[in-house]
């Protein structure tokens, strides 16, 4: 797991670990290795045994370290084999209760008057910092940056007042919306998120273009046995159909997507070349 506990794709492994058990006969341990932006515990599992027991949850950071790291310890695609595309992941443009503002027009209006630019909480290298440079390209505004290692900590800093703005994961947010504790802007995905459908998506609020995906899936180091690589899919193919973990996708808004993993290998490509655009273009790097 290359991101910290507490993270949504953690508590997407977790439960996993738990189905994934009883289908596969084994115990299933879950290891967080977590730095860089995912870098440090992605460069473990490539380095890992390639005996088709040592999986990885990775997500779209995956696809943008090669944008950002360009002397990476690994090739995003060629040393990892893919075995399972999870789905999509909404995240949630939030503000601080102390911010003026309640929707993307008004937060864009405060932006482009106040003399103080917001606080804005952002996770280095991840998608979170692709669809904040991306929101704040299309909407002509600069905020200031503070670096962060992990999502929670951001999350923490916003409910203090310490933050006014940050893109995060939905599911992590929703309670503190829930409880009038934060203020949600608006989502990232297509259409409105089951577990916030009050919140407006950004299409929805005047930024149609926005096209900015978070996903999980998960992968091996590539050369595993190819019967190794079958079994684990079949297993986690047969994990994501219990009750138990359809009601942990639902908590998390998880959207689930099926893809071949010849279409998994073509759609982390264009992930690569897509991101590698946006990072070129609006200037995303490691501070």
């Amino acid at each position: 797991m290359p991101t910290p506990p507490g993270s949504a794709a953690d508590a997407l492994a977790r439960a996993l670990s738990v189905s994934l058990g009883r289908q596969s006969g084994r115990g299933v341990v879950v290891e967080n290795i977590a730095g860089a932006g995912s870098l440090v515990g992605t460069q473990q599992l490539a380095r890992a045994p390639k005996d088709g027991l040592v999986l990885g949850v990775v997500s779209s950071n995956h696809t943008i370290i090669p944008g950002i790291f360009k002397n990476a310890p690994f090739d995003a695609i060629a040393d990892f084999e893919p075995i399972a595309m999870i789905g999509s992941l909404p995240m949630m443009l939030v503000a601080s209760n102390n911010v003026g503002a309640s929707t993307a027009a008004e937060l864009v209006k405060l932006a482009k008057s106040r003399s103080t630019t917001l606080a804005e909480g952002l996770v280095t290298g991840s998608v979170y910092q692709i669809a904040s440079e991306v929101f704040k390209e299309q909407a002509g505004i600069a905020t200031n940056r503070i670096f962060y290692k992990g999502s929670a900590q951001i999350t923490n800093d916003l409910l203090a007042g310490i933050l006014d703005i940050a893109f995060v994961s939905a599911q992590g947010a929703a309670p503190h919306i829930a409880a009038g504790k934060l203020k949600a802007i608006a989502v990232n995905t297509p259409t409105r998120t089951g577990i916030a459908p009050q919140v407006p998506t950004l299409a929805e609020s005047g930024f149609p273009k926005f096209d900015v995906d978070a996903w999980l899936a998960i992968v091996s180091p590539a050369g595993i046995p190819t019967d190794s690589a079958a079994a684990r899919r079949r297993e986690i193919e047969a994990a994501l159909a219990q009750p138990e973990m359809k009601k942990a996708l639902q908590m998390q808004g998880i959207q689930l997507r099926r893809m071949t993993p010849a279409q998994m290998v073509e759609f982390m490509k264009a992930e690569v070349v897509r991101n590698e655009q946006v990072i070129q273009r609006v200037g995303v790097k490691v501070d």
